[in-house]
């Protein structure tokens, strides 16, 4: 879906913000699918490596996933043993879960997948151009 230069909105910093993004995202998801992984799984692994244990309705919170629907993604991470869930001492109807060591590995060939696809996006920006592009990204977040 290419838009000709002539949009009225080409000249506009949210425009350009949006379709940056949205470029970011498919180069991600094509490099997850052709290793065979899934985005999901990513965001799952990635909290808990980042932010510790939890129990699966804060992990839920956190990243912002149905707490319905990260179940299911859980039961994948487990067959998968990449997270492990067990039963809080605390509250034995809630369960808790944590990453393993082999989610740990895992988490980091999605890492390189993630670079690659930003590589492949900032291509055509020089090491000084991407470093400002950063900071100033940084800047409009407030990080």
């Amino acid at each position: 879906m290419k838009k000709s230069p002539n949009h009225r909105l080409a000249d506009r910093v949210l425009w350009a913000l949006g379709r940056s993004s949205q470029q970011a995202q498919r180069l991600v998801r094509q490099h997850m699918t052709e290793a065979g992984v899934r985005t999901l799984h990513y965001h799952v692994l990635a909290s808990l490596a980042d932010d510790g244990e939890g129990a699966q309705a804060t992990l839920a919170d956190r990243i912002g996933f149905d707490r319905s629907d990260l179940v299911t993604l859980l039961d994948e991470l487990e067959e998968l043993k990449y997270v492990e869930r067990r039963v809080d001492p605390a509250d034995r109807r809630r369960k808790i879960v944590a990453i393993t060591p082999a989610g740990d590995k895992q988490l980091l060939a999605m890492d390189e997948l993630i670079a690659a696809a930003e590589a492949e996006l900032l291509e055509p920006l020089s090491a000084s151009e991407r470093k400002t592009l950063l900071g100033l990204l940084r800047r409009l977040t407030a990080e």
